[in-house]
């Protein structure tokens, strides 16, 4: 597994922000649209929606599937994200 990023915040529009990583060596590696984000405990959370801001130090939109509940969202605040 991938780490995506740490979570920033969900949006107004129910879809989580997520800051991805510093891309140190210059490598970009960006997820492909679509591609589904996991918690650290292998739970699907949602799909990359969006990927937007610097190449080097991008920010994910993931759009959340219906069943992750809003106590689960607080608690990913500065936690991780995977893909595979």
């Amino acid at each position: 597994m991938k780490t995506l990023g740490t979570v920033l915040h969900t949006s107004s529009h129910k879809n989580l922000i997520v800051r991805g990583d510093e891309n140190k060596n210059k490598k970009t590696w960006l997820p492909k649209m679509n591609i589904v984000v996991f918690n650290r405990k292998m739970k699907k959370l949602g799909m990359v929606n969006d990927v937007f801001g610097p190449v080097d130090y991008p920010y994910f939109s993931v759009r959340l599937y219906r069943n992750v509940a809003n106590e689960e969202l607080l608690n990913l605040k500065h936690k991780h994200v995977y893909v595979k």
